[in-house]
This record gives structure tokens, C-alpha cells and sequence, in this order.
């Protein structure tokens, strides 16, 4: 189970730091030629980088309010804004792939009680069928026995009544 938790945080670690998105635009002419295709990636932002962003925002903001430029201000609040929202797209993202890990650990954890359920019937069914095949070749053998010691007493019977008729 501890593995699996491990496995788990790795999977959400990866995902969170290396996430990458690429999509391709293809620029068409009236001819339905192709004139160009641009390829736009865009990487998915850590928490902690976020996090980062929004405080380099706040200390710029900071900073122009300081040297009363206004025109930095307002560059600076609008970075500043655009920065809290990027951290919590990545908080609520972070979020939603440690619910995915978990719906993912918890299906596996599922399938494998399931699977473990299924294997003990299995292995009662096996021994129910061991267990008749044991009786069923004992009593076989009981009366191959008791035929044989039938068998044996009649030839002794008759081969004492040859003798006595001799």
C-alpha cells in the first residue's frame, strides 16, 4: 500500500512539473495551400513557480507605488492580478490531479480486494474438487479391494472342492 502512496505522489509530482502543452496552427491561403504551421507550447506552471510569480508581481507593484509612477502601477496591478490567478489555476490543477491519483489508487485498490476475493473461491473450489476426487478414488479402491479379497476367497473355495473331489 505504501508503495503504492509513493507511486501515487510521483505521478502527481511528474505531472505538476512537467506537463506540457503543444498545439499546432496551420495557416491556410485562399487556395487551401499550406502557408505556415505554428507550433505554440505552453508549460504548465508548479505551484511553488506560481507562487513565485505572484510575489515578484507584488514587489513590483510595490515598487512602482514606491517611486509613484503611475503607469508602473497599473502594469504592476494588472501583472500582480494575472499572477494570483495563474497560482490558483495551479493550486486548483494540483488539486484536481491528487483527486485523479486518488480515484486511480483507490480503482486499483478495488480491483485488486476483488481480485484477491476471486482467487480464494478459486482455490475452495479446487479443494472441493481435490476432495472429491480423494473419496471417490478411495472408495474405488475399497472395492477394488474387496472384489479382489472376494475374488481370491472363491478360488480358494473352488480350488478346495477340486482337491476334496479328487
Amino acid at each position: 500500500m505504501k508503495k503504492i502512496f509513493v507511486t501515487a505522489s510521483a505521478a502527481v509530482l511528474l505531472f505538476t512539473t512537467s506537463c506540457t502543452k503543444k498545439e499546432q496552427t496551420v495557416v491556410i491561403d485562399e487556395n487551401k495551400d499550406t502557408v505556415a504551421v505554428v507550433t505554440t507550447e505552453t508549460k504548465t506552471l508548479t505551484e511553488t513557480d506560481a507562487k513565485s510569480a505572484v510575489d515578484k508581481a507584488q514587489a513590483d507593484l510595490d515598487a512602482a507605488i514606491k517611486k509613484g509612477d503611475k503607469d508602473a502601477e497599473v502594469a504592476a496591478r494588472k501583472a500582480l492580478a494575472d499572477a494570483n490567478m495563474a497560482w490558483e489555476n495551479t493550486k486548483t490543477a494540483v488539486g484536481n490531479a491528487a483527486q485523479d491519483v486518488k480515484k486511480g489508487v483507490d480503482n486499483v485498490v478495488d480491483k485488486t480486494k476483488v481480485a484477491a476475493q476471486d482467487a480464494k473461491q478459486d482455490i475452495k473450489d479446487a479443494a472441493k474438487d481435490t476432495k472429491q476426487a480423494i473419496n471417490k478414488t478411495t472408495q474405488d479402491a475399497k472395492e477394488a479391494t474387496k472384489k479382489a479379497t472376494d475374488d481370491a476367497k472363491d478360488a480358494y473355495n473352488n480350488a478346495l472342492e477340486k482337491a476334496k473331489a479328487k
